[in-house]
């Protein structure tokens, strides 16, 4: 049965009945409110009746004062006997003959709201009394929301939410909720009861405690999300086969998971307790189940069948199916960014299949990626789709997730095998990386397969162009920034400029590969990063020592800085000053420098130092009116697993310079350790014979340096090929 019309709408037809019977002209209707919860509602009745009110301040006799004329309403927010009140006072008898007498309450009010009839009238009388009187002032507060305006409930609804605290739907708060701050009386358990038969529940229909309605209505909430799913009803017991209405309806759970917002007490509540557990160990295949997020049997066999595809080899299979299992927990984000109908990117069990996914598309990756048939390393490694610079990019990725199966409970089986996949992976990361050096040592060998390539040392020749145009540039030159963190800040900056005003500038944030200058170390990489012509930039030994020259002379960073402002730029390292100028270089050391602290938690500081640097330079291009930006860089950097074990190996005799991953001298030679650069490589730069480390496991000995994990300077692509940035106006 449905409400047939508002409060204020019954409360019209009271005042104009009352009126309608009167004796008098002028009547005058005499409201009495135990309560005082319908005053508002009589004021918007009377105004929609064009009637005078009056309303009692302090005692009903204030009603008297002030005389008006024609229809009006009398109202007295309380009963029309206090038992506080001594003595028979009838103050009001002349009110009695003149128009009339009403004694009604936000209760009594609602059975008026209805359609007329004595049982419906008894069960709503029943449902809206209670002596106690936070309880009534909760119930005159959802009568009052729920009549005033807007859709009219049915009275399923009104007792419902009477009884619940305010759920429309008894099923859902006792799934979300248990039995909550609901009283145990007889009465309630026998009113709950009732009010979740009529939704379907029989299994409660048994049931007369609390604790026991609570189990039955979760159990049988489990059994409806899985029959939806697929399982067969006839397994469950005959109470617990619920069947929503059609494949388009929602299992209670489900729909609950649209609108909570304790996602993650009812992910830990449902897959966190096996519910039927010989049921699921019956299903044929459990992937067919994998979209219902119940049931710890459940989520335990997917992850027992994902596992041992895993441990088969097959990694496409195990990729399709983590992923199904990830967007099936994850839900769908609505326009404000919240995800509804699952639990959510931040619940531990989301995170977890969202790592298997990354687990077997990494593990796909390290096994197929020396498939790719060429000779080309740079296109190898750097080819923006297929490059095995994502493999680099997976392996920290992993590392910066963590552990979230360790937040699940310590028997679901992810607990036990993920991190041992971890460390297995990571161990083919570095078998990856040494394959790789093998790659690039036959290729360097096989003759000078870096001609054709885009160089470092070139790029003030080959942009001159935009660098010389007049426009206002602005040069982002950041150490150590590695290719992948290269693609990752400019997929971040793209996001930035995407939400810019529709009135700022429009952005184009395009990416080239560029080499970087070999050795790959800082004092190379941003000596070649001067202006000045291509032949008048080489690497040579200058009394034994392997210098960056230009114009013959030695490129220190006070040569590096008089070389800039000799071409117009202002050099700066702060975030404010000199940014006031047409053409600034701004250079920032700080991944290099976090990589060679080599800090406990570096693939994590890399990641955010990355997105920091997505919101600086974002900010710069939306203050300053740059034409063109450029981010630059000077080399990258290998990163290996906490668990690799590097071999230190002494400087040859013949060396008379070195850094960590190579020597150099009149002498250094084929036989040399490392591979040798010389005048074959047709570098064009290089005018010394320089032997560099292709092995990530290879290093010389520093004394002063740490590079147990974090080192560059080598011919790993990971080392010397990088991704420049060309952010463009217009």
């Amino acid at each position: 049965m449905q409400a047939t019309q508002t409060l204020p709408e019954a409360a019209k037809d009271t005042i104009r009945s009352e009126f309608d019977r009167a004796e008098s002209a002028d009547p005058i209707v005499l409201w009495w409110d135990d309560g005082n919860y319908l005053e508002d509602i009589i004021k918007q009745a009377c105004d929609e009746l064009g009637v005078h009110l009056k309303v009692a301040e302090g005692t009903p006799l204030e009603l008297r004062a002030a005389p008006v004329d024609g229809e009006q309403v009398w109202y007295v927010p309380h009963v029309k006997e206090p038992e506080d009140t001594e003595g028979d006072f009838d103050w009001f008898r002349d009110v009695e003959h003149t128009g009339g007498e009403v004694e009604m309450s936000i209760e009594d009010l609602t059975i008026h709201a209805f359609e007329r009839g004595q049982l419906d009238a008894w069960e709503l009388k029943t449902t809206t009394r209670s002596d106690d009187p936070a309880k009534r002032r909760e119930i005159a507060r959802i009568l009052h929301d729920q009549l005033t305006g807007g859709q009219l409930p049915t009275l399923e609804q009104l007792r419902t939410r009477i009884v619940t605290g305010g759920y429309t739907d008894p099923v859902a708060f006792v799934l979300e909720n248990g039995w909550g701050d609901i009283d145990d009386s007889p009465d309630t358990i026998e009113q709950m009861q009732d009010l979740l038969t009529s939704e379907g529940v029989d299994a409660v229909a048994s049931e007369d405690e609390p604790a026991g309605i609570v189990a039955a209505t979760r159990r049988w909430g489990v059994a409806e999300w899985l029959i939806h799913a697929g399982v067969d009803a006839e397994r469950f017991p005959t109470a617990f086969r619920a069947e929503t209405a059609g494949d388009h309806d929602l299992p209670e759970l489900k729909s609950l998971l649209n609108n909570t917002t304790s996602a993650g007490l009812i992910a830990d509540r449902y897959l966190g307790e096996a519910t039927w557990p010989d049921i699921v160990a019956d299903v044929d295949e459990p992937w067919e189940l994998a979209d219902c997020l119940v049931d710890a049997a459940l989520e335990r066999r997917l992850w027992e069948a994902w596992h041992a595809s895993f441990d088969a080899g097959d990694y496409e299979a195990c990729l399709t199916r983590a992923e199904e299992r990830y967007d099936a927990l994850l839900g769908s984000e609505d326009f404000r960014g919240t995800y509804r109908g699952a639990y959510g990117p931040d619940s531990p069990w989301t995170q977890t299949w969202e790592q298997a996914a990354e687990v077997a598309r990494l593990a796909h990756q390290l096994e197929t990626w020396d498939e790719r048939a060429t000779d080309d390393v740079v296109s190898l490694y750097a080819d923006p789709d297929d490059g095995t610079w994502q493999i680099d990019n997976a392996v920290l990725n992993l590392v910066v997730a963590g552990a979230p199966e360790s937040d699940l409970p310590s028997d679901h089986p992810a607990v036990d095998t993920l991190d041992d996949l971890r460390t297995h992976l990571q161990s083919e990361y570095v078998e990856y990386l040494e394959a790789l050096g093998d790659r690039v040592t036959e290729t360097v060998e096989a003759g000078a397969p870096f001609v054709d390539e885009d160089h470092s040392y070139q790029f003030f020749t080959k942009e001159s162009d935009g660098l010389e145009s007049g426009q206002t540039v602005a040069l982002f030159v950041i150490d150590a920034l590695r290719l992948d963190l290269a693609r990752r800040l400019a997929d971040e900056l793209r996001d930035y400029v995407a939400t810019l005003p529709a009135d700022a500038p429009e952005f184009a944030v395009d990416e080239d590969v560029w080499l970087g200058t070999l050795p790959s170390e800082t004092e190379f990489g941003k000596a070649a990063l001067t202006p000045g012509e291509i032949q008048m930039f080489d690497v040579s030994l200058v009394d034994g020592e392997l210098q960056p020259l230009r114009n013959n002379r030695k490129v220190n960073t006070n040569r590096r800085n008089s070389l800039l402002h000799g071409d117009g730029w202002t050099v700066t390292r702060d975030t404010e000053d000199g940014w006031q100028s047409t053409r600034v270089a701004y250079f920032k050391n700080d991944l290099d420098d976090i990589g060679e602290k080599e800090l406990s938690d570096l693939e994590a500081m890399l990641a955010r130092r990355v997105d920091s640097l997505a919101e600086f330079i974002g900010t710069k291009l939306e203050q300053g009116e740059w034409d063109q930006a450029y981010v630059l860089t000077d080399h990258g950097f290998v990163l290996l697993p906490d668990s690799a074990s590097p071999e230190k190996i002494s400087r040859p005799m013949e060396a008379s310079d070195s850094g960590r991953r190579w020597i150099a001298g009149e002498d250094v030679d084929a036989d040399s350790p490392g591979v040798l650069l010389d005048s074959s490589s047709r570098l064009g730069y290089l005018d010394a014979n320089v032997s560099v480390l292709a092995s990530p496991l290879k290093r010389f000995k520093k004394q002063g340096l740490g590079d147990a994990r974090f080192y560059h300077g080598g011919l790993l692509p990971q080392e010397f090929v990088l991704d420049f940035i060309s952010i463009t106006q217009g």
